[in-house]
């Protein structure tokens, strides 16, 4: 059996963890109101002509183009329309609403009509033509055209799409299950007051949170205590379940942490370390076919390498592209270099009026109790120099806060 990887670069682990997704892409219907945030299974085609009957295309009014060309002096270019009749002779039509009559083939805006006392004087423009603004049958959407092809995220605007072309069902993949187990005997749930040596299990909590906002399904497990035996039966039981199982606590090297040997035992241990800190001891094992992504129990290593690790793993079941989104920004304070590692330090990104987008270290003491207080990361080597105040900088913008 091959030694695990240490100090694996974040790429290649990525790379590593969605080779041996074993999710399989099973088919789900789904109401149209529910598709929002899914992915499309199979290409979804119109099943209407859009509009079904000729419409305006402005607000105006629609005539016979070969009566509107009985009036027009052929040398002047010009016209009285005085004797034409509303209802008879043209109509009245808005945007998007059917022809009234079949005869009525051309259209001009009403901006291009002179009324007076409620009456037809004159079309303005000289430069009419047959079928002029006029929308078809098809024109907007054809039956059986593509709206959305297999793989496609289904976005508010691809529901009105959908709706336009009577697609009320909608097929979908079915969404990746993830299961969320909490280890370490000092864990007790949020409901408890923890006691001497204790501590609350939050990070279960955001975890669930961005798996159904990233398109999966989290299936919760209750806290394991530091027991080997209880554990690896835990991934086993997970395994069967679960296309992706994250195991957080235990990845350290401190005397009860046996996360690593656990998954060594019930499985193939693929990496034991990353690159970067916080988080450097996440790992990677494959047991009974089913990839495990274990990670550190601090808050702060985790939600950041939740992120990295795992919501690249979740897209790749669904199709999705994973993008990492970067950012240039003024760096408000040196950054000297961590003293035990390579290190990923979180970033606060502001803008000031005059539009330069400045960046500011986070207090790492507060950092598990700051999460919210960061949309940004930059990477500094711990051979170097650091960064200087005033220096631009490149920041990987935080998962979440693309828009920010």
């Amino acid at each position: 059996m091959s030694e695990a990887i240490d100090n694996i670069h974040r790429d290649d682990a990525v790379k590593l963890i969605c080779s041996h997704m074993k999710y399989s892409p099973e088919k789900e219907i789904v109401a149209l109101s529910d598709a929002c945030g899914r992915t499309v299974f199979e290409d979804i085609r119109s099943r209407y002509d859009v509009p079904a009957v000729r419409c305006s295309r402005w607000d105006g009014i629609v005539f016979s183009y070969d009566a509107y060309r009985e009036i027009m002096d052929r040398e002047t270019n010009a016209g009285d329309f005085s004797s034409w009749k509303e209802g008879v002779d043209y109509s009245y039509s808005n945007t998007g609403i059917p022809v009234s009559r079949e005869e009525f083939d051309t259209m001009v805006m009403i901006e291009q009509t002179r009324f007076e006392d409620g009456c037809l004087r004159e079309i303005l423009p000289n430069d009419v033509e047959r079928e002029q603004n006029i929308i078809f049958p098809g024109e907007k959407m054809a039956q059986g055209e593509l709206l959305a092809s297999a793989g496609t995220y289904v976005t508010p605007a691809h529901l009105n799409i959908f709706a336009m072309g009577g697609v009320m069902t909608v097929p979908v993949k079915r969404k990746p299950r993830v299961a969320i187990i909490p280890t370490g005997d000092e864990l007790v749930p949020g409901v408890l007051q923890p006691g001497p040596g204790q501590t609350v299990e939050s990070n279960s909590y955001s975890m669930a949170a961005k798996l159904k906002e990233w398109g999966a399904v989290p299936l919760l497990w209750p806290i394991q205590p530091d027991n080997p035996e209880l554990i690896q039966a835990t991934l086993r039981s997970a395994a069967k379940e679960a296309d992706l199982i994250v195991a957080g606590g235990g990845s350290g090297r401190g005397l009860r942490d046996y996360m690593q040997d656990n998954l060594s035992a019930a499985g193939r241990l693929y990496f034991s370390s990353v690159y970067h800190g916080p988080g450097k001891r996440t790992g990677f094992a494959v047991v009974d076919g089913t990839p495990v992504i274990s990670l550190v129990g601090p808050p702060g290593g985790e939600e950041m390498t939740f992120d990295f690790y795992v919501k690249p793993a979740v897209f790749s079941c669904l199709g999705r592209e994973f993008r990492i989104t970067s950012v240039e920004a003024v760096l408000d304070e040196d950054l000297p270099p961590h003293h035990k590692t390579d290190f990923m330090y979180p970033l606060l990104l502001t803008r000031t009026p005059d539009g330069v987008l400045h960046a500011s270290p986070v207090d790492m003491g507060r950092f598990d109790r700051d999460l919210t207080g960061h949309n940004g990361y930059i990477f500094v080597r711990k051979a170097s120099d650091g960064l200087r105040k005033g220096s631009t900088i490149t920041v990987e913008i935080r998962t979440g806060c693309e828009n920010l």
